[in-house]
């Protein structure tokens, strides 16, 4: 969510989700959704309005004054950002496991 971390965003942040979006020409780049469609929500039923958004290609990619990012809808950003997150768990328990190896093996440098 951006605006818990709104600090850790460059300064210039309203200007590069709106180019994001022009260059996506006003859609979401995975499902087409178009800025400000009516569209029903799958959980609740309810029909809103979507607002598209700026979405970073890489979780932790805050401070790169030139971010990549990706023009999403809410409903496939949330979706692209839970993907992320489990890749990245995945990942770190695949590096713990290598290292807990090494440490059997007693092949593990600690500086």
């Amino acid at each position: 969510m951006m605006w818990v971390r709104r600090k850790l965003y460059p300064a210039n942040w309203k200007q590069l989700a709106h180019t994001c979006k022009a260059l996506a020409d006003w859609r979401c780049e995975w499902c087409g959704a178009r800025q400000r469609a009516r569209r029903k929500s799958k959980r609740t039923g309810k029909w809103y309005r979507v607002y598209l958004h700026a979405a970073h290609k890489w979780m932790h990619d805050t401070l790169n004054p030139h971010p990549e990012l990706l023009c999403l809808c809410p409903r496939c950003h949330g979706r692209y950002d839970y993907w992320l997150r489990l890749r990245e768990t995945v990942v770190r328990l695949e590096m713990l496991k290598h290292r807990k190896l090494l440490q059997q093996h007693d092949l593990l440098q600690v500086a």
